[in-house]
């Protein structure tokens, strides 16, 4: 076993070890506890106690207490007696090997207790990235003098399986739930973390290394953030809608996965709907290759309506998941776009329907926007994703007079139900499309912004020119394209001078909320027309989101560019197309 042990190199009080304690040592998440060691399905007692010293290791095995094969260890929950005859504070701890998770590949957990009682139970948590392997070590950390020299060990028990949460988070950092983070909110987790008796309105607003516990690296993460300005801050840029759009460089679509449906199958479990239509549980490290490939907005499509219940309410479960792979995003520093794709079932626009229809996104909408108030610009809302007539002759084009009346009543009640809920949705760029997002004149010429809002944004969808980039071979679609073919290229410059007569004239900014062509073994053809693209996006000042489905062959719509099971890009030369275009951006 190794017998690696933190512990602080110099003289430290209370206050100031907590201020410093992340540099010292991992970041800690354990907790005093009013549990039995007794409720935990495998514990092993001591009689007469096991002497536990300040600067020895109590190395401990996970085969010792009995578990099955199937079984993860998830905490540790321990039973001390402390001798208090000197009055000083006490800071036991936990750790074991963890490869990766920092320099010195070791997870540790702790709590620093002022005043300790005689006898007091801790319950250290397991890292849910870095699982505890076999091996791990009880220890006790501080400074001769200034901490006790040693305790008693009574018990050590295992908890198994998943911990509960500490909740949802509404607002990074604002702990008192005053609609803000500033430095009230340091000063009451700093508090609660050396033990005072103080209250948190939200905790889990604190929990901002997202491991469902409040520990030190959260207090530094909150003092780091409200300094640098990546937490408390505002939707309000002060920024036109145009100026705002220029941030974004180039973005990127989690395509087929928080937006899978499952043939309106309700009940399911989260990770069944993510996964559903074949691609894999969305990871932080694909964002981060994401971003790391050049990408500084992610588009998560998601999908509501299997999540709904009959009185409109979104699961819980499901409204935590997207929340999560929104941090995921947001925590990169990059932008993210969050709206409903799928759910053409309840979007229908159609004038008999609009009532109940609107009140469906009313009531979806409020959900959301109150989820997400919290944060900042780098999250922007999209209303509706291709709302049309599913089915009919007007389905991809650019429908009907009635039909796009309709959409402009729902992106409007959307809308609405954003900006009704105060707060940073009162200036939240919010994206809003086309009938069917398309780039289409009837579409286009037909299109309000409610209230001449000016915080709203264009969302079309233009893959073109289509026989390239969609069109089946078996009926007239080609592999062929070349940047210096005026036939090739007119398709996308009559698009951009489409959308600039309309609404880029007026300083009513457009995004391409998808675009992308598909494989056909043709990565250099590919190139050359992504180049050509984004170079004429520029021009207008459009930014462009590329639409990628993780499918890379077969015979489907092959948008893939980024492997998610390798984190890696498939097609380099795609990707320095893409970066080439758009370097001067965001």
């Amino acid at each position: 076993m190794s017998k690696k042990l933190f512990r602080f190199g110099g003289l430290l009080a209370a206050g100031a070890m907590l201020l410093t304690q992340l540099a010292a040592f991992p970041a800690a998440a354990a907790e005093q506890t009013a549990d039995d060691v007794k409720s935990c399905k495998h514990y092993i007692e001591f009689d007469g106690g096991k002497r536990l010293e300040r600067g020895v290791v109590m190395p401990f095995s996970l085969s010792d207490f009995g578990l099955a094969g199937d079984e993860k260890a998830t905490a540790v929950m321990v039973s001390y007696t402390a001798d208090l005859v000197n009055g000083l504070a006490t800071m036991p701890a936990f750790g074991y090997y963890a490869e990766g998770y920092n320099e010195d590949n070791w997870y540790s957990d702790s709590q620093w207790i002022a005043n300790p009682v005689q006898n007091f139970t801790m319950k250290f948590v397991a890292d849910p990235e870095y699982p505890m392997p076999d091996e791990f070590q009880l220890q006790l950390w501080g400074e001769e003098g200034e901490a006790l020299d040693h305790l008693t060990v009574n018990s050590v028990g295992i908890i198994t399986g998943d911990l509960a949460g500490i909740g949802a988070m509404t607002r990074k950092g604002d702990l008192n739930d005053d609609k803000k983070s500033d430095l009230a909110d340091v000063v009451l987790l700093q508090k609660y973390l050396l033990g005072m008796d103080v209250e948190l309105a939200i905790a889990a607003n604190g929990d901002l290394d997202h491991n469902n516990r409040l520990n030190a690296a959260d207090l530094t993460l909150l003092k780091r953030g409200l300094m640098d300005g990546t937490i408390g801050g505002s939707s309000d840029t002060g920024e036109t809608a145009m100026e705002f759009v220029s941030h974004i460089k180039v973005g990127w679509n989690l395509g087929n996965t928080l937006d899978a449906t499952r043939n309106g199958t309700q009940g399911l479990n989260v990770n069944a709907y993510e996964t559903g239509w074949g691609c894999p549980t969305t990871t932080k490290a694909m964002m981060d290759a994401v971003k790391a490939a050049g990408f500084n907005c992610v588009r998560v499509p998601v999908s509501w309506g299997e999540k709904i219940d009959g009185n409109n309410q979104i699961r819980s479960d499901w409204m935590d998941r997207v929340q999560q792979v929104v941090d995921y995003v947001i925590d990169n520093g990059m932008y993210c776009i969050i709206n409903s794709h799928h759910d053409t079932d309840w979007q229908v626009p159609r004038a008999d329907l609009m009532n109940a229809e609107c009140a469906k996104l009313d009531a979806v909408w409020t959900q959301i926007a109150n989820r997400f108030e919290g944060y900042d610009s780098h999250l922007i809302f999209e209303t509706l994703n291709e709302p049309r007539l599913v089915g009919t002759q007007y389905e991809w084009n650019g429908g009907t007079s009635e039909a796009r009346d309709c959409v402009n009543q729902m992106n409007a009640a959307a809308l609405n139900a954003i900006r009704k809920t105060g707060g940073n949705n009162e200036k939240r760029f919010v994206m809003m499309p086309t009938y069917v997002a398309g780039p289409y004149r009837e579409g286009v010429n037909d299109y309000k912004i409610p209230n001449n809002d000016d915080h709203v944004i264009v969302s079309i969808h233009a893959y073109t020119p289509y026989r390239f980039t969609m069109q089946s071979l078996n009926e007239g679609g080609t592999a062929q394209w070349s940047s210096g073919n005026s036939s090739d290229t007119a398709d996308i410059i009559s698009n951009f001078e489409l959308l600039k007569s309309r609404f880029l004239s007026q300083g009513i900014p457009v995004i391409i909320g998808e675009f992308g062509a598909v494989n056909r073994e043709n990565e250099d053809a590919r190139a050359d027309w992504v180049g050509f693209y984004l170079r004429t996006a520029n021009q207008y000042n459009v930014p462009c989101i590329w639409w990628d489905n993780n499918l890379f062959s077969g015979s489907g719509e092959l948008f893939g560019l980024l492997d998610r099971g390798s984190c890696q890009i498939r097609y380099p030369k795609i990707m320095q197309a893409i970066n080439d275009a758009t370097k001067d951006r965001g």
